[in-house]
Order: structure tokens, then sequence, then C-alpha cells
């Protein structure tokens, strides 16, 4: 279990068009600096982002922020290039990398980044026991959304798994996470827009030209879900409510939508309660 005053209830994930080669530096410092004064303080990226272009992004924009206030989250075992490889050595380099990218000499969750049951090795387990040990990470847990939660609920190892959290979720997908839930480990929400009902706007500039891309991409390949009915918003606000949910994480190159979602989550640094 994370317990961090960093880990705020609503994350932010610098990925997508934070991650792209037409996003803007600019642009995801502004919002990160928003999200510190709203209150929005666990950060998500990942090195498989953008061939580690995201970390860099982040590092920057917190390079002006003390580290005690933020909770900084990356990925090991789908690396730059977007290759996998879960041996001790390549996650041991990945995660030197990242922390270097990162501008920082710790992550306070380190996440394998969609591992199979039997890449959880023991002897990658203990090798991640000994980044702790060296302060390299505070924490340990698993990003995924199949048979790895069910591995991630018997390592004693992990304190949080991140995976989709949304209404579209089958019952069995709910009791893995009901089952990492019981072994005492942090649940982050993913993917809780899915099946909110979108609109797909022709682009006006970078950041809604990756959106329209992404949803363009996703129609070819058949990986759109029937709206719910939900909007966005509601969308968002039934994954924060769910008993599940410890902490959410949005994307989003908006700051009036930044605003919104902190509101919707209860920030103290939100606008509502000003």
């Amino acid at each position: 279990m994370i317990d961090s005053p960093a880990f705020s209830r609503l994350g932010f994930g610098v990925t997508g068009p934070h991650a792209s080669i037409i996003g803007s530096n600019t642009k995801t410092r502004e919002l990160v600096h928003a999200c510190v004064a709203h209150g929005v303080t666990l950060f998500d990226t990942g090195p498989a982002y953008g061939a580690g272009r995201a970390e860099t992004r982040l590092g920057e924009a917190l390079r002006e922020v003390p580290r005690d206030k933020v909770f900084v989250c990356t990925k090991a075992g789908m690396h730059a290039g977007r290759f996998r490889d879960f041996s001790p050595g390549a996650v041991e380099m990945s995660l030197k990398d990242s922390l270097e990218r990162l501008k920082t000499d710790h992550v306070d969750l380190l996440l394998l980044h969609g591992p199979a049951p039997e890449e959880l090795t023991d002897k990658l387990i203990r090798h991640l026991e000994a980044f702790k040990v060296r302060g390299m990470i505070r924490h340990l847990g698993i990003c995924g959304r199949g048979p790895e939660l069910e591995a991630a609920a018997r390592i004693s190892a992990m304190d949080a798994v991140m995976a989709p959290l949304n209404s579209e979720l089958t019952t069995q997908e709910i009791e893995r996470l009901e089952n990492c839930k019981k072994a005492g480990q942090s649940i982050i929400g993913i993917e809780v827009m899915k099946g909110a009902a979108k609109s797909a706007r022709i682009p006006l500039n970078a950041s809604s030209a990756w959106y329209f891309a992404r949803h363009i991409k996703q129609v070819a390949l058949g990986r759109t879900a029937p709206p719910s009915g939900r909007s966005p918003q509601e969308a968002l606000s039934w994954a924060l409510d769910h008993p599940l949910s410890d902490s959410v994480i949005s994307l989003t190159t908006s700051l009036t939508h930044l605003d919104a979602n902190a509101r919707l989550a209860g920030l103290e640094g939100s606008a509502s309660s000003a």
C-alpha cells in the first residue's frame, strides 16, 4: 500500500500528446505546473512513451518543483523503442536511464509495464527489492490488465497495481482488482474514459491532431467501445468514486479540463476551494 502525502487522488499522465514529437515542451511544462498548483501531485510516465521523450519533458517540467512535493511514477520492462525485456539487468538499465531523463535520484513508484506472469521471476523480484534498499525507488508495482494482476496479488513486494477502471470492466477484471486490494495494494485507475461519449473533432492544433489520429487508428482497428451514455466528466467521477480506486490517472492538454478534473477529485488546490 502506498502511504505518501504526494500520492494525490487524481494523477496526471505524461504520455500521449505529451510524448509526441508534435507536442510542445512548453505546453507540457505549463500543464505540469498547473497540476501542482491544483494539488495534482502524482505524475505517471514511462520510457516507452515517445522513446523517452515523455520522461524528459516531465523531468524538465519538475526542475523548479520541490522533489518531496510530487510523486513520480515510471515504468520498466517495455523500454524506449517499445521492445520488451524483463530481465533484471535490462530493468536496472531502464530505471537508470529513466532517472537520468527525469533528473531525479529516485522514483516514488516503479511499475513493471505489462509483464507476463512467467516473467515475474524470483530473481527479478529480488533485484527490484534491492532498488528499494539502494534508494532508487520507494514503491513497486505492476501495470497491466490480465493474468499479471493475478500474479501481482500473490507477490508481497508489490505495493500497487495500475489497471483499467471503468464501467466496461468484466466481473473477472473486477475480481482481479479486488484480490489486489485484499493483498494490501493500492489501485491506480487508467483508461477511465473508455465508453464515454466523445466526438472526434477536426484537429486545430498539435494536441488535437494527436487525439484525432488516435481516434482514427482505434476505429480502423475496431478498438472503439460503444458509448455508455456517460460524459467524460461522469466517467471520471465514476472511477474516482469507485470503492477500489485509490487514485485515477487523467490525461489532458487543456487547463480548463484540468481544473474541472481537480474539482471532481476534491483537491484542496483546485479553484473550487479557492
